[in-house]
């Protein structure tokens, strides 16, 4: 089967200065709604939607219109009540009618998009922490992902009762995980990603990337990566079948060696990917075990199918704006229509006023009249 070829090694030994213009033809900013129930906090998660516009935030949910970015209701709430969640993180159904939150150990809680609790999935057997899960319009499919994958299946197919109906064996042999061998637990973010480390006591590492898009579907296809795989697959008929290859060449990352530390600085881990009609988008790190991230490099890559060409640019280096002469920014990733989404806080927004106060006569910023430093970030789409 011929499967299509992303050169990430020919990229990092071309290294290019992205542009939004590499991204689409078009931008649309979209400020949020500030009120003193739609604060948005910190380094927020954000998903948009065909109609909304997903923020999750110091351990809220809220939920914005993504025509005009009018704040609708906070969707349910952290807590140990029947009707509440453990973690704000929450997934969509095919149709983007309702919002799926973790209640541990076995349920998923289901919320309307205006914040109505609207019933739950008790599945057959506890749910991973670190899981990520697909809703369909005819099944849930869970990427199985935990500190200690002994479950035996990197997917399981779920009917919409929760009944496990079917399964892909995981890529990995199973390893148990004691918490006596662990020696050190570390997070680091960067653009959206979120990266645990562990450090065991026998000088090795695994890393586990918390709530990663490992399992999406496109134009009718539901697509899987896993990490250390440098394979996309088509998921058909419960089959794995290879689709699009990144070609890491010698910075190669063999799975086989994906908990060592030594000589592991030049490999290249592939860390997010999202995709539209176009493009596939993707982040990648080396010097993931490092110890520091001055260590680590960063980088946003962008695949264009029709082309095949491989660009690949710095994360530091941010995107320039070449479509309307705005703030550079930073991609972090497609939305479920297809847009390039970028987030930029508003007082960022408006240091860079300060010293590009042309930009208020700019008729594609016009958004910038109405903004104050202390008004809820502003959603960037390239399509």
């Amino acid at each position: 089967m011929h499967t299509e070829e992303i050169n990430i090694e020919y990229g990092l030994q071309n290294l290019v200065t992205l542009k939004t213009s590499d991204f689409g033809r078009t931008i649309r900013y979209i400020p949020l709604e500030t009120t003193d129930e739609s604060l948005v906090g910190g380094s927020p998660v954000i998903k948009v939607l065909k109609d909304y516009i997903v923020v999750e935030s110091q351990r809220k949910c809220l939920l914005f219109d993504k025509k005009d970015g009018r704040f609708i209701a906070e969707i349910g709430s952290i807590g140990q009540g029947p009707d509440e969640y453990n973690d704000a993180f929450s997934w969509t159904d095919e149709k983007e009618e309702f919002l799926y939150f973790l209640r541990r150990p076995n349920q998923l809680l289901k919320f309307d998009m205006k914040g109505n609790f609207s019933g739950r999935i008790a599945f057959s057997s506890p749910l991973g922490q670190f899981s990520y899960y697909l809703i369909t319009d005819s099944e849930i499919i869970e990427y199985f992902k935990d500190l200690s994958p002994t479950r035996g299946y990197v997917l399981g197919f779920f009917d919409k009762e929760g009944v496990l109906k079917d399964s892909i064996p995981s890529l990995f042999p199973a390893t148990e995980i004691s918490a006596d061998e662990i020696k050190n637990i570390s997070i680091f973010r960067n653009t959206g990603m979120n990266i645990m480390v562990i450090e065991y006591k026998n000088d090795t590492k695994s890393i586990t990337c918390i709530n990663p898009p490992r399992i999406w579907k496109h134009n009718g296809s539901i697509r899987f990566k896993e990490d250390f795989i440098d394979t996309i697959y088509t998921v058909s008929n419960k089959q794995l079948m290879p689709s699009i290859t990144f070609n890491t060449g010698k910075y190669r990352w063999p799975a086989e060696e994906r908990n060592s530390v030594r000589n592991t600085n030049e490999h290249i881990f592939i860390a997010d990917i999202s995709e539209n009609k176009d493009f596939i988008f993707f982040k990648c790190i080396s010097g993931l075990y490092a110890d520091g991230r001055d260590k680590r490099d960063f980088y946003t890559g962008l695949f264009h199918k029709k082309t095949g060409e491989t660009k690949i640019g710095k994360t530091d280096d941010l995107i320039a704006d070449d479509l309307t002469h705005f703030m550079p920014l930073t991609p972090l990733g497609i939305s479920t229509a297809g847009e390039f989404v970028s987030l930029v806080e508003a007082y960022k927004i408006m240091e860079w006023v300060e010293e590009h106060p042309e930009a208020k006569n700019n008729e594609q910023l016009a958004f910038l009249k109405n903004l104050d430093e202390e008004m809820n970030p502003v959603i960037i789409l390239i399509e």
